[in-house]
């Protein structure tokens, strides 16, 4: 379990990354990194967002989110942001409140008391940033 940082991410899962790049689990067979048991994996997608991301972009960061995971597959959205900007992320969440996972929730960076698993698919903001603009458009 990683504490949640904006600063970074640490994987406890092995010392040696395989050939791959992937950290090596228990789950993940050969050094093709195929998943064999999808029963533990995470289905979690934490987005990261920075102290400079610009306010005037959190309903199509919000929005982008939420679309990146249904694409994945997943079912569980946190976003973890600085604590000035979660009052205006939460309004841009109440705007398209019936497009969010059933399993969302905001986290203050720093402080997060609960933990994330290592597993959990992480994007920056700005990797759902361009989602969110392109659904806004359409």
């Amino acid at each position: 379990m990683t504490k949640t940082q904006l600063d970074g991410w640490s994987s406890e899962a092995s010392e040696e990354p395989s050939s791959t790049g992937l950290p090596t689990h228990p789950e993940v067979t050969g050094e093709t990194g195929i998943i064999t048991d999808l029963s533990t994996a995470s289905t979690m997608v934490t987005v990261l967002v920075e102290e400079d991301t610009d306010p005037e972009d959190f309903a199509a960061l919000i929005a982008g989110a939420a679309s990146s995971t249904r694409i994945l597959g997943l079912d569980e959205l946190h976003v973890i942001a600085p604590a000035r900007h979660l009052p205006r992320l939460a309004v841009a969440a109440s705007e398209i409140a019936d497009e969010l996972p059933e399993t969302f929730q905001f986290c203050e960076a720093e402080t997060c008391e609960h933990q994330h698993p290592d597993d959990s698919t992480v994007l920056t903001a700005d990797s759902v940033l361009g989602l969110g603009r392109k659904l806004s458009a359409s």
